[in-house]
């Protein structure tokens, strides 16, 4: 009996095994306490075996024929670290299931390691497909050496060389130690398409298990023999400094060991995170606020609002203006960071993005050498962006170098969205002449600099894709066209392709029950993905908005895992209705008004529409797939209210007072 299993299901089976899933593959290489972390860089510990092959800065072999893929760019849940290895295990020949993968340190070798713009694969899948052929080309002369036979007469199969008449094989794990003495070849044999047994299949994600069973090591689990838990008391407005501050009432706190200032921001250090964060709250601190204190973010989009044009000036142009705020990350693993600096030397535990950069910052404000900066990369609770920022680890770098002693920083829930680097907020005005079906012209205003910004998932697509897809619809609408008409009129080849297929899936133009609408938006961000939504939506009387079905077309080249292609795209929904129809971050006095997800509410599951993805098949080059499922989706809702209650929506999030009245 087949069932479809829903996120739900997954839930109720984690809570009914006591937190544990079954996978069909389950790969054991974590370290087994959250003590063993203390020693190793890596996630995965190395098993020291006889000979251990490393052929280049990939990969390493050892004598059972186990490959083990180091991970040179960060792992946030997007799926990069598997994909590299499939690639890797495809072009040798071994099973899946005797693949490992061990996060690398920050190293120059590895080239530039930032992780972000959706393009570690799409960078890298050439390089990762010659690291394995050109590994499996020397096990194959290896092999051929012994035999005294061509290597070309021979074939590789699943870890073993097999000779040309079938009679004999030899396994990997016999054949590393001659192959090591071969010279590597600049430019291996690749696979033809259809020898692939692992690329292009669904392989979910290695780190599952061990996230499922609490053996995944996150920045927030490293723990240090001696360590130190610190938090960070920060001047509520932005550029504010610190005046002075009373610390007696924080050393009274059971468990506090030390305050330290640090610039204008002041360091409590205890025995606990609790303790830390008992101990700042007990601080007295006198703020200069500055200039920023007055800023206001409801006046700020306001103005800029005023400065465009009036629409209904120009009686030749359909124009309208588009608003979205600013957004922070709000990433599940709040900002932390693990340091201990010692006799010129430091070692860090981040959840970075840019294990290089952090490198780099961390010997500076050290006054070291970087060449004495480890710097060692966890798993990362959620990016999406926040972790290029390399503040919160230039911070730990700071306290533990004051204390003395190996030191955590981390960041509660309220310091995460106070003082985040965010999406900036956007004004888009837009416009076509009348009557014509023409790409609109955007033109956008920006924040004015007072408040810290940076990349958020998508970057500016998300707005740009906001402001042009809704007003496409709205550009049929004064012509009484469908808006799929329009968009196959603007749009053609590979974006054209997705358009028809989300509308073909989705059942476009079918009827829906009373209160529905349904609305269609299409993307390519960062001009190389390209994605289109269909949105079903159902709307209250009161105003309040369901999301009941979102279908997904993508086109991002080759595929090299569709489980995570799926998943990806899901995630980008996720995100994406969060900031359409909840969160968003506003400005009273120079402070960040929300704290928490009490008023910066994210998607919850019971909200979490039925997502459906199809994934077109490609011969291009891959392309990135991590952030490209958010933009499309706040137009598709958009559009989609409209559809169902004739009312235009200009600005997000979009509210149920939007709709009534």
């Amino acid at each position: 009996m087949e069932k479809e299993i829903t996120r739900r299901d997954v839930l109720k089976l984690a809570a009914a095994t006591g937190g544990s899933l079954l996978f069909a593959i389950f790969l054991d290489g974590c370290a087994s306490s959250l003590e063993e972390t203390a020693t190793l860089p890596a996630i995965t510990p190395t098993v020291q075996t006889p000979f251990e092959w490393e052929p280049n800065l990939y990969v390493r072999l050892d004598h059972q024929g186990s490959l083990t893929v180091m991970a040179f760019r960060s792992e946030m849940g997007q799926g990069i670290r598997t994909a590299l290895a499939m690639l890797v295990a495809d072009e040798l020949d071994v099973e899946w299931n005797s693949v490992k993968i061990e996060q690398a340190p920050a190293d120059s070798r590895y080239g530039n390691q930032l992780t972000g713009g959706s393009q570690s694969v799409s960078s890298y899948y050439d390089t990762m497909r010659q690291a394995g052929a050109a590994i499996r080309q020397m096990l194959v002369s290896a092999a051929a050496n012994a035999w005294s036979v061509d290597p070309a007469q021979c074939r590789t199969e699943a870890g073993f060389v097999i000779h040309p008449d079938g009679t004999q094989k030899s396994a990997y794990g016999n054949l590393i130690e001659a192959a090591s003495k071969l010279e590597v070849p600049r430019k291996a044999q690749w696979k033809e398409r259809s020898q692939f047994q692992i690329i292009g299949t669904s392989r979910g994600h290695w780190d599952a298990p061990f996230i499922a069973t609490g053996k995944a090591i996150y920045g927030l689990d490293v723990r240090l023999p001696g360590m130190l838990f610190a938090t960070m008391m920060r001047c509520p407005v932005f550029g504010g400094k610190l005046v002075s501050y009373d610390d007696s009432a924080a050393l009274a706190v059971p468990g506090v060991r030390q305050v330290v200032q640090i610039g204008h921001k002041i360091a409590v250090a205890a025995e606990n995170s609790w303790a830390a964060i008992r101990g700042r709250n007990a601080l007295t601190v006198q703020w200069d606020e500055g200039r920023n204190s007055s800023l206001d973010s409801e006046a700020m989009l306001a103005n800029e609002v005023n400065d465009l044009p009036a629409i209904g000036s120009r009686p030749n142009l359909l124009q309208a203006v588009y608003v979205m705020p600013y957004e922070a990350h709000a990433t599940m693993e709040p900002m932390n960071c693990t340091v201990y600096a010692h006799d010129d030397f430091c070692e860090v535990w981040a959840p970075t993005q840019t294990p290089q950069e952090v490198q780099a910052s961390v010997a500076s404000v050290m006054g070291i050498s970087q060449k004495n900066v480890t710097v060692n990369v966890t798993l990362i609770g959620g990016g999406f962006g926040r972790r290029l920022q390399v503040d919160y680890a230039v911070e730990a770098a700071q306290v533990a170098q004051a204390v003395g002693a190996p030191v955590q920083v981390l960041w509660t829930r309220d310091d995460d969205l106070q003082h985040d680097f965010y999406q900036d907020y956007a004004v888009h005005y837009v416009n076509v002449p009348l009557g014509e079906v023409v790409r609109p012209r955007i033109s956008t205003r920006r924040g004015p600099g007072s408040v810290p910004t940076g990349a958020w998932r998508s970057v500016d697509n998300f707005p740009e894709a906001y402001a042009r897809e809704c007003f496409i619809d709205e550009m049929a609408a004064s012509l009484n066209r469908d808006p799929l008409d329009v968009r196959l009129e603007l749009y053609s080849d590979r974006a054209a392709n997705v358009i028809k297929l989300a509308a073909e899936k989705a059942g476009w133009g079918t009827d829906l029950p009373s209160g529905w609408g349904r609305g269609l938006a299409y993307h390519a961000t960062f001009g190389v993905t390209h994605v289109a939504h269909v949105a079903e939506v159902s709307v209250k009387e009161d105003g309040t908005i369901r999301v009941e079905r979102v279908v997904c077309a993508v086109d991002c080249g080759r595929v090299v895992n569709p489980d995570n292609v799926a998943a990806q795209m899901e995630g980008g929904i996720a995100f994406g209705l969060t900031a359409a129809l909840k969160a968003q971050v506003t400005i009273k006095n120079g402070r960040v008004e929300q704290a928490n997800f009490d008023d910066y509410p994210l998607l919850r599951i019971d909200e979490m529409p039925k997502v459906e993805v199809y994934i077109v098949e490609s011969d291009e080059r891959p392309s990135g797939i991590g952030e490209m499922g958010v933009p499309p989706i706040a137009p598709a809702v958009a559009n989609a209210v409209f559809a169902a209650t004739g009312k235009r929506v200009r600005h997000i999030p979009i509210r149920p007072q939007d709709l009534t009245g």
